[in-house]
């Protein structure tokens, strides 16, 4: 587990509040997410930690408070302008092209490069997930779980973001693909990349993380280090599937 450092926040919330409809579901959450750090998300189904992740990026209503990307306010910018200051989201589910191969979803994956820049893409992704290379002629659709969450992930980091958002990358996937989502996780932070992941996987993702949050009800219970919140006996209790003692 890595030891917290001091570093520059990336991204900053001040009472942010947002959601659907007539109604926020993140209400009054204030943050920061240090650069180069991996921040986990956790707490109870309907906490709004997923509508917290598409508020980052822009999917949902803005209701109120301010939201800092590398200093500049981003509440009000599109998906397309967030992606283009470099926030990548890697949405819940399974979001490739099943009937598509694995080199034609890295080519839609670089559909805002040009020329040579998209060929240098996919070579750097298939660097950081040789399993791709070797599976570049396979349908996106016969890969196994933990192959396609790699894949999806590899599509967004072909824009080469500074912040990624990862939504429950380990669901529906075997302990041992679980495993290897984390260490790609873990991977990518020792690039320099600042990752904020929601994860039912409390315990799995806590343990590579600088950073835990836990949510309810909309709004922050706890912040403090992954170390912390994994000790914290009201978390063992609730999410870890420890006892207090």
């Amino acid at each position: 587990m890595s030891e917290p450092q001091v570093r520059e926040p990336l991204l900053e919330f001040d009472a942010l509040s947002a959601g659907y409809g007539d109604n926020p579901i993140v209400r009054d959450f204030s943050a920061r997410i240090d650069t180069g750090s991996i921040t986990t998300i956790i707490g109870p189904n309907g906490a709004g930690k997923s509508t917290l992740l598409k508020a980052v990026y822009g999917l949902n209503r803005h209701f109120g408070g301010s939201l800092r990307f590398a200093g500049e306010a981003i509440e009000q910018l599109s998906p397309q302008e967030r992606l283009r200051r470099g926030i990548g989201f890697v949405p819940q589910g399974r979001c490739n092209f099943p009937l598509m191969t694995v080199r034609e979803n890295l080519e839609l994956g670089a559909y805002t490069l040009k020329g040579a820049a998209v060929a240098q893409a996919m070579e750097r992704v298939i660097e950081q997930f040789p399993m791709l290379g070797a599976k570049l002629k396979v349908l996106a659709g016969n890969l196994s779980g933990g192959e396609q969450q790699m894949l999806e992930t590899a599509m967004v980091l072909e824009a080469q973001p500074r912040l990624l958002l990862l939504d429950e990358p380990s669901l529906g996937l075997s302990p041992g693909n679980q495993d290897q989502i984390f260490d790609s996780i873990a991977t990518l932070r020792s690039k320099g990349l600042t990752v904020l992941v929601v994860e039912q996987n409390a315990h799995g993702a806590l343990q590579i993380s600088d950073t835990g949050i836990v949510m309810e009800l909309g709004r922050l219970f706890l912040m403090k280090s992954a170390a912390e919140v994994i000790s914290d006996p009201r978390i063992k209790v609730a999410y870890l599937g420890g006892s207090a003692a």
